[in-house]
């Protein structure tokens, strides 16, 4: 299955290619995300042997990225008022989008206390930063997984990032979109009706492996990875957030692999 995820990240990510080369965009997005999915595949099939061997994404791990993020809205690069980035080799990188879906794919199937402060904890960061989209991710994801488990330990997790998401609605959320990033499927469509359903497809795409796997033994956990990135997808289409894999941005196409690799077999 995270082989068969990997091909259709692939597949979302040459579509998109396909889009940015016709509209004219700099090549460089073009390498850069292709870049991106190789890094992310060999990440994520680091990732992969580790948990094979017994290590387990969860707990201590899962609180650094919580940690990380709320230290991103303390210390990150700032924008018209959020603080969602960081910079490393002049790439802008957006931590929440790296590391969040995984850890909620990785939770849906090892629902530990550690690992649910974890999560707790990076409501609270991505709260701060402000990211109306990845706390309505996280509530989205968690609330998914809420319905299929009702734990103490996600029921703890789920309300936090409900809470996060509400506050981040008490602000304006005012960062401008950049072409290629954000608002990608209206610029899509307002080009050429082809490379308007070619995006489409691409991020439908992604969806993929959710759908195929929604009937296994561990349904729970592809009912998050779908959720996770069905929120991504339509926060993207609804307001300025990157839209993952079909547009520029390393950070969507590292987050979809890792997040892929926290797969059942």
């Amino acid at each position: 299955m995270t082989v068969f995820a990997y091909l259709c990240a692939a597949a979302g990510v040459a579509l998109g290619a396909i889009y940015m080369f016709a509209a004219g965009a700099p090549q460089r997005y073009i390498l850069i995300n292709a870049g991106a999915l190789a890094v992310g595949v060999i990440a994520a099939s680091l990732i992969r042997r580790l948990k094979v061997r017994g290590s387990s994404f969860a707990g201590a791990p899962t609180i650094a990225i919580g940690l990380l993020l709320l230290t991103t809205a303390l210390f990150g690069v700032h924008i018209e008022g959020a603080s969602r980035w960081v910079v490393l080799a002049g790439i802008s990188l957006q931590p929440s989008l790296i590391l969040l879906p995984a850890a909620m794919v990785h939770f849906a199937s090892d629902r530990r206390w550690r690992s649910s402060i974890g999560l707790a904890i990076a409501s609270i960061g991505v709260g701060l930063q402000p990211d109306r989209a990845m706390t309505g991710t996280l509530a989205a994801g968690l609330g998914a997984l809420w319905l299929q488990r009702r734990e103490p330990t996600v029921a703890l997790a789920f309300v936090i990032a409900l809470t996060a998401f509400a506050a981040t609605l008490l602000s304006a959320d005012a960062v401008a979109p950049v072409p290629f990033v954000e608002q990608v499927v209206q610029s899509a469509f307002a080009f050429h009706m082809v490379t308007g359903l070619a995006i489409l497809a691409g991020l439908a795409t992604m969806l993929v492996p959710a759908a195929v796997g929604a009937r296994s033994r561990e349904r729970e956990v592809f009912v998050v990875f779908g959720a996770t990135w069905l929120a991504v997808i339509a926060f993207a289409i609804v307001g300025s957030y990157p839209t993952p894999l079909v547009g520029y941005g390393s950070s969507a196409i590292l987050g979809y692999c890792l997040s892929a690799a926290m797969l059942p077999p």
